[in-house]
């Protein structure tokens, strides 16, 4: 299971992403420092949030270019047929990909934000929406979604939708030992 807590909150025409800052192993604890993040900008208006293993944000954070939506291509087409493809290339040209029985998958999860809207990523390359607007992954993830379904109103404002990132994040980190704060707050807005 990836060990993070990485929260989302979908609003309207922005997202909201946060994670905590813990990269912890069997055996070690570390406290990430400013210039490594769980939440990478890929380039502006898209955001990927990583639940899992460190060489997954090694990598992103070494560079991902990825070609332009053509205007005439939904965001799902264009993840599904560009996005998640350039995404496995990336992995795979540095080693980070494995396939067992025919299949593809990873040790990561991501949540991302392109361009105001939020789509989970599975290990096995697959997205999804949430119909509710509301995201937690990682080994605390759990614990955070159920704090922001309590949390979080409809259609909330982004100030708002940061303290209550903010307090779910807090609450999983209480009960999850593979989280704690300080915490990454991003807000992509829809372009």
């Amino acid at each position: 299971m990836p060990v993070t807590t990485i929260v989302g909150i979908q609003g309207k025409n922005w997202a909201l992403l946060g994670a905590d800052t813990r990269i912890s192993d069997e055996e070690k604890i570390y406290q990430m420092p400013k210039t490594i993040a769980k939440i990478i900008e890929i380039e502006e208006g898209i955001f990927i949030a990583c639940a899992g293993d460190l060489r997954a944000i090694n990598i992103l954070q070494g560079g991902m270019r990825i070609n332009n939506q053509n205007l005439s291509m939904s965001n799902e087409h264009y993840l599904t047929n560009v996005f998640i493809p350039t995404l496995r290339k990336v992995f795979t040209n540095h080693g980070y990909e494995r396939t067992q029985e025919g299949v593809s998958s990873m040790e990561s999860e991501f949540l991302l934000a392109y361009y105001g809207q939020l789509y989970a990523i599975g290990s096995d390359y697959s997205w999804i929406q949430d119909s509710r607007g509301l995201y937690g992954l990682g080994s605390g993830g759990s614990i955070a979604l159920g704090a922001l379904a309590a949390l979080v109103t409809p259609t909330p404002q982004r100030t708002m939708a940061k303290k209550m990132a903010t307090q779910a994040l807090d609450i999983a980190c209480a009960y999850n030992a593979d989280s704690a704060p300080p915490y990454t707050l991003k807000i992509c807005e829809l372009q």
